[in-house]
């Protein structure tokens, strides 16, 4: 299986204090993002899932982590189980094919740095051949083909009670970066 995240639902790895998104089955916003994604990590490790991180989603991420970017940083870019994925001429490519079928169809309320921006992350899905999206984000739901599944952080399961998610990362999540990073 090939997934890739989005930074709406990647930064509750790193921040759980985060903005929940909205349930859209109950209109409140989702409760336990941060233990949801922990354990949908986990689970996705132990079935050896291929785990992609796009570059715009990355910067997405390292943008809202401010100081604490270079720890996660580091986190993400030393786990054997993620791998960052540049948007490349590859994905230049991809992404020119999107924009031309897409053309003049782009809902107004969506800006168009935005459009390029989300594009850009599905693009990279594509080329990955990615089975699942983990995003929040509506434009991205709109933007990925068939078979490609979306699913946002209410649609994603809390550990079983008495088990807790155990991530295997080679630097700590929670570690704060050093002065000489």
């Amino acid at each position: 299986m090939i997934v890739v995240f989005d930074a709406s639902v990647l930064v509750f790895l790193f921040a759980a204090d985060a903005s929940p998104p909205i349930d859209q089955a109950t209109g409140e916003s989702v409760t336990y993002c941060a233990e949801r994604v922990t354990y949908l990590i986990a689970e996705l490790q132990r079935a050896k899932a291929k785990i992609v991180i796009p570059a715009p989603a990355l910067a997405e991420v390292l943008v809202y982590g401010g100081t604490a970017a270079p720890g996660w940083l580091r986190v993400l870019s030393t786990s054997r189980h993620i791998r960052i994925t540049p948007f490349d001429q590859l994905a230049a490519i991809e992404f020119a094919e999107m924009e031309r079928v897409r053309r003049g169809a782009r809902p107004p309320e969506v800006s168009r740095a935005k459009a390029k921006f989300d594009q850009q992350i599905v693009a990279i899905a594509r080329l990955e051949g990615a089975d699942v999206i983990f995003s929040d984000d509506a434009h991205i739901r709109s933007l990925a083909p068939e078979p490609m599944i979306v699913r946002g952080v209410a649609d994603l399961e809390l550990a079983p009670a008495g088990r807790q998610a155990e991530l295997i990362f080679d630097a700590d999540v929670n570690e704060a970066p050093s002065d000489d990073q």
